[in-house]
Order: C-alpha cells, then structure tokens, then sequence
C-alpha cells in the first residue's frame, strides 16, 4: 500500500491555496480528505462523508468518541492553508 504520508505531502502543496473550481478537483480532494480522515483514525469513522462547495467542507459521519471526532478533522486540516472553512459534522455516538 502506497504510504499516505506521502500521497498526502504531494497533493496538499498543490491544494493548500484554495478549493476546487470543478467538480472533478472537488471529487478528487474529498476522496483525498476521505483517505486521510479513515487512516488517521484508522477507520473510525461509519459512514464518512466530505462534501466540498464553494464555502467550503463539510465532514459528515459517526464514531464513538470525541477523540476520534478530533483526529479526523486534524486529518482534514491537514490539506488546508487555514483559509478554507472546515466544519465537522461528525457526529460522536
């Protein structure tokens, strides 16, 4: 399996600076977001959902417990400048 770390360094460099203007990049960086989010938790994460527009992103799903719910939306932040508005619509069981 390619390592994350890597997929994740090369990609983010090319996304930090804003969010997609189609939605194949917007498909592209929420399966990214999606990866990241499930490796850093290590799939503790049910029925994950990123949905990417243009005010920003928005993770959807549940897990069992507010750490979890932590983890994954550091994993998002992760392939953001700061810039870019990050709502974590997790919900913790």
């Amino acid at each position: 399996m390619e390592d994350l770390s890597s997929i994740v360094g090369v990609t983010a460099r090319k996304l930090r600076s804003f969010l997609p203007e189609t939605i194949e990049e917007a498909e592209e960086l929420a399966a990214l977001i999606e990866r990241a989010v499930q490796s850093e938790t290590g799939g503790g994460i049910d029925n994950l959902t990123v949905v990417i527009d243009h005010e920003g992103v928005l993770l959807k799903g549940r897990c069992d417990s507010y750490y979890c719910k932590q983890l994954a939306q550091h994993a998002a932040m992760n392939l953001f400048s700061g810039e870019e508005r990050l709502v974590n619509g997790i919900e913790v069981r």
